[in-house]
């Protein structure tokens, strides 16, 4: 059974409570939601001076920008769990073999276990674990399990994440070349199945980034970058779930932009614009040879200079001017003229 081509908002109209794009639609919009809630979360840290360095901050402004991305962290574990879902249902309707729900469902429970563990372990790993935003605690004495377990937990749950960008954007490629359609609408469609390429790239600068924040002496400017690829991450990965169900409306987007740019962009115009960036001289006839019509020049470009705009009005398709059209036919009726007298 092929997606919805008309979004949530399709596969909602399409689906009943209980079914597989119901619960895909489901989880869409709560991941949608959690990221929403990131995100404004993320802007009132940065309203407390998160991003700047710790000795331009007050303490009282770090400890509440510190708890906010703490919370933000927690958010994030349960929305790409979401999302990752989500696209697993969605490959769920298109195939339904054994060995192919069998592997989903693995991946789903894999996926889930990933964000339990990611979410007990943010909570657990030192007690307590407000140390992560009030460094004050360490003062009364704090628990953490060793750096190692911590850097493990951290790599693990990456490896997941990766692995199934990796698995989400590959796999659709081995039954879209047996679909019954266009080679360039499959071309399409599997580019659109493997923006998912895009937010594995994010994960990995991500846990590179919070591998150094134990390492660095200013934890909190440190922590803006991995919390900055978390959320490309999420949001590419909402992107990627959602734009194969907009196929139809992508497709057509495109096809009306490309036609646009047609109309607007006239090869004078374009002409124009190379001569502005001194790609093409004023003189030169390269457009003139290329054997199109040209295009009338819009009122107004007076970017153009006259001399250029007359000689090319006045040559036609073939990059003759009027006179040289003229003396060719002219020798050509003195050339019949010739042969007549030599005639019977």
């Amino acid at each position: 059974m092929e997606p919805a081509s008309g979004g949530l908002d399709g596969c909602r109209s399409n689906s009943k409570p209980g079914s597989i794009a119901y619960q895909r639609t489901s989880d869409l919009e709560c991941a949608q939601v959690l990221a929403i809630a990131k995100y404004i979360i993320v802007c009132l840290a940065c309203a407390h001076g998160f991003g700047q360095r710790t000795k331009y901050v007050s303490a009282a402004s770090r400890l509440a920008a510190m708890r906010l991305i703490f919370l933000c962290q927690a958010l994030w574990n349960v929305s790409i769990c979401l999302v990752k879902i989500s696209v697993a249902l969605l490959l769920l309707r298109i195939k339904q073999t054994h060995a192919w729900r069998i592997f989903l469902y693995s991946t789903m429970v894999l996926l889930i276990l990933t964000a339990i563990t990611s979410t007990l372990f943010q909570f657990l790993q030192c007690q307590p674990f407000s140390v992560y935003w009030d460094s004050s605690v360490f003062l009364r004495g704090v628990e953490c399990v060793p750096q190692e377990l911590i850097t493990g937990n951290i790599v693990a749950a990456s490896t997941v994440h990766v692995s199934t960008d990796l698995v989400f954007s590959f796999i659709p490629i081995t039954f879209i070349r047996k679909l019954h359609r266009p080679r360039g609408e499959k071309i399409f469609l599997g580019i659109l199945m493997g923006l998912g390429l895009f937010a594995s790239s994010f994960a990995i600068l991500r846990t590179a980034g919070a591998n150094m924040i134990y390492t660095s002496h200013d934890i909190f400017r440190t922590t803006v970058m991995p919390t900055l690829w978390s959320m490309l991450e999420l949001e590419l990965a909402l992107i990627a779930a959602t734009i194969p169900t907009l196929k139809s409306f992508v497709q057509k987007s495109l096809m009306k932009l490309g036609r646009f740019f047609y109309d607007e962009k006239t090869e004078t115009q374009v002409r124009n614009r190379l001569v502005e960036l001194g790609f093409l001289n004023e003189n030169s006839n390269e457009f003139v040879g290329l054997g199109r019509k040209l295009s009338k020049p819009d009122i107004g470009d007076d970017m153009t200079p006259a001399s250029v705009r007359t000689s090319r009005k006045r040559k036609d398709e073939y990059a003759m001017t009027v006179e040289e059209l003229a003396a060719s036919e002219s020798e050509g009726h003195g050339i019949t003229r010739d042969l007549r007298a030599f005639g019977p």
